[in-house]
């Protein structure tokens, strides 16, 4: 009997030691395109960008009040050097621009002449986080 427990209680302890890793993404800053081959937006996560071996790539989003007014406003820039951005002052697209954590996953489009049409944020224990 006391062999037994002894099996078990082993075996319950190794399996209780296994580690299992959680799943664990980078998504790079990337620019979408419209048909044209224009600009209109990019995708990424803030801990990727700043992770990464360039020293170019970023992403973020900002919120500011200037009395009763918001503005928000959204900007990236890949690992190339090149740069796009939007604003907004849509009451839908400043909240989800406030959603933005520092290791968020963003994405964002404007429609052409730098207003933002949407915005899209998630935070997820997925996201990779910035290291030093």
């Amino acid at each position: 009997m006391k062999l037994a427990i002894s099996v078990a209680l082993a075996t319950s302890l190794a399996l209780a030691a296994t580690a299992h890793a959680g799943e664990k993404t980078n998504v790079p800053v990337t620019f979408k395109t419209n048909a044209q081959g224009h600009t209109i937006g990019a995708f990424g996560m803030a801990g990727t960008a700043r992770n990464s071996a360039d020293t170019k790539q970023s992403i973020g989003c900002f919120v500011s009040a200037l009395g009763t007014n918001l503005q928000a406003g959204c900007e990236a820039q890949n690992a190339a050097g090149g740069y796009v951005s939007c604003t907004t002052t849509g009451a839908a697209l400043v909240t989800a621009a406030g959603a933005v954590g520092p290791d968020s996953y963003i994405d964002f489009s404007h429609d052409g002449a730098g207003n933002c049409n949407s915005i899209y944020v998630a935070n997820g224990s997925s996201n990779a986080v910035k290291q030093p």
